[in-house]
């Protein structure tokens, strides 16, 4: 079969596409790393031209890789949120500002504090954060209303490389979410737009679309740069989260996917948003169907893993990561559910689901003169995942469907079966890594004709369940009691610590 598919997925370090046959077989592959600056305190953002180049480096090299086979389609995801903005002649207004962007942190108090963030919060199901365009719009207007001014067109990263693509301007419905749509209606709300006074940002943002629609044909001068076919039916952008949840066939209420990478993210798909003032996490339109994923995304995930492994790695034996882990692993099976009674708070970065606190800090708790390693690293691994359990039970409880699982976590079994047993639901995990990429070239084949995009990704995968051990998850319910027990208490305390200043430089 001759036939090609492009997935492009350009992630807030790495930029990847990806050709596939459509039984979904990889055929070529290329990366490049994208670089992230940070001017000033907080700030974080990217030159947009070179992003661009990336894109383009990527798409050349799998094009040449795929020399003589018919190409049907480019589909494209990426990072979300941010502000990414472009003149009326097509040109980037300064860098892009990024989705974990906190220059506009103290602004958003001051919103929150009185009350003008509740419309969002109904309308959009999402609890706004400092790197949404609504934050860095009102940070822009108010720093530099001359580059305000000149902005015409605010895209998300999936956007600008559309555009860039085609020369079309759209945006799809995952990305059009945050933070202004009104999920019942399926539009922007005037109200949520008034409420932080960032009515001039509404008429620079494209109408939500499906991101199976066909944004346009590649452009003569990308053809010449990629070596693809001028024309190439390209698809709308979408969010690299709803691309992968595509990618691995997830479009219907009830059904779960969660990721274990360096944070963590639990994404449930449901027909109910949650309509209060401040939600807990934040909600996204599904690409193709009328879904709502609320995501949940705890600040750590395998990041306290690695911590956790590389503090004295010589003790534990193995001269790569991998062997450190191994044999950490070994140490963790000889310890039983909860550690022996110490409990990890995973909170090395702050916590943001379920609860937002960028001051919280990481602890142990339950230590003994004769606690071990073992115990310790197990209680990390079951730490990190109470932090997901937390995130269902905050939401509407513990899932009743098997849930699938990824992320670099996703390939460390013990922790698999600690995550199946807490939750008290199977896990499954899947061989491939790469659903992302897949998602987003069935929605580019779909926007070409090929058919529905829910029914294009269908491809052999092998795949691994972990069964939940009704047992220790019934052990595992105390365990959590404590878990979040301590976790109120800390988040109690912190509020009075961040009142003390430290003597010590």
């Amino acid at each position: 079969m001759n036939e090609i598919r492009i997935g492009l997925d350009v992630g807030t370090t790495a930029i990847k596409a990806a050709a596939y046959r459509p039984d979904g077989t990889c055929v070529a592959r290329a990366e490049r790393s994208n670089k992230v600056l940070r001017a000033g305190p907080g700030q974080a953002e990217q030159d947009m031209e070179q992003v661009w180049q990336g894109a383009v480096s990527c798409l050349a090299e799998v094009a040449q890789s795929c020399d003589g086979a018919t190409i049907q389609s480019v589909g494209v995801c990426g990072q979300g949120d941010g502000l990414w903005a472009m003149d009326a002649d097509g040109q980037p207004v300064g860098n892009a500002m990024l989705w974990n962007d906190t220059r506009a942190a103290a602004d958003l108090e001051g919103l929150v504090d009185t009350d003008r963030t509740d419309a969002i919060g109904r309308g959009s199901g999402t609890s706004l954060w400092p790197g949404t365009s609504a934050m860095l719009w009102r940070w822009l207007e108010a720093q530099h209303a001359d580059v305000a001014s000149r902005v015409a067109t605010v895209f998300t990263c999936a956007d600008w490389i559309g555009y860039r693509l085609t020369g079309a301007v759209a945006t799809d419905m995952s990305n059009g979410s945050i933070p202004f749509i009104d999920l019942d209606a399926r539009r922007y709300s005037d109200e949520q737009f008034a409420s932080v006074d960032c009515e001039g940002l509404k008429s620079r943002l494209a109408s939500p679309r499906r991101a199976s629609d066909r944004l346009g044909g590649l452009t003569a001068e990308t053809a010449r740069a990629t070596g693809l076919p001028e024309g190439l039916p390209v698809s709308v952008g979408t969010l690299d989260l709803a691309a992968m949840i595509v990618g691995m066939g997830l479009d219907q209420p009830g059904q779960t996917m969660l990721i274990m990478g360096t944070t963590a993210v639990v994404n449930i798909l449901t027909d109910v948003a949650d309509r209060v003032p401040v939600p807990v996490g934040a909600s996204a339109l599904h690409a193709t169907s009328d879904a709502i994923i609320r995501i949940f995304a705890p600040s750590t995930g395998a990041a306290a893993f690695d911590w956790f492994a590389q503090l004295h790695p010589k003790s534990l034996g193995g001269d790569t990561p991998s062997e450190v882990a191994a044999k950490l692993n070994a140490l963790v099976q000889s310890v039983p559910v909860g550690a022996n009674g110490v409990t990890f708070l995973p909170y090395l970065n702050g916590e943001r689901a379920p609860f937002v606190a960028a001051d919280m800090t990481a602890a142990f708790h339950g230590m003994r003169s004769d606690t071990t390693k073992a115990d310790l690293g197990r209680a990390v691994m079951e730490g990190t995942a109470m932090s997901l359990r937390h995130c269902f039970e905050s939401h509407s409880g513990l899932p009743t469907e098997p849930v699938q699982l990824t992320g670099g976590g996703s390939r460390n079994t013990v922790w698999c079966q600690i995550i199946a047993d807490i939750i008290g639901q199977d896990v499954v995990v899947s061989l491939q890594s790469d659903q992302g990429l897949w998602g987003a070239a069935c929605l580019g084949a779909a926007a070409a004709g090929a058919g529905d995009a829910m029914s294009l990704v269908r491809r052999d995968e092998d795949t691994t369940t972990y069964v939940a051990d009704p047992e220790k998850h019934a052990a595992y319910s105390a365990v959590y009691r404590r878990y979040e027990m301590i976790s109120s208490a800390m988040r109690r305390l912190q509020k009075d610590l961040n009142s003390v200043k430290d003597p010590l430089p």
